[in-house]
């Protein structure tokens, strides 16, 4: 039996940041890397972004 996702995950952050007015939600393939840079925040796309978003960190402190 599939377990109801309204139980674990009672909102989507993706639909929280799309009721926002001047949000600009990017989203990358699933299960792939992808982190973002905007000024001193990084964020990563799930557990294959660690690389990717450590480099962006590692840029932003060097600047």
């Amino acid at each position: 039996m599939a377990a109801n996702i309204n139980t674990h995950q009672p909102f989507r952050i993706q639909d929280q940041a799309d009721s926002l007015t001047g949000t600009n939600f990017i989203v990358g393939p699933a299960f792939s890397a992808h982190a973002l840079r905007d000024g001193n925040l990084v964020t990563g796309q799930q557990q294959h972004s660690g690389g990717e978003a450590a480099r962006l960190v590692i840029q932003a402190l060097g600047q």
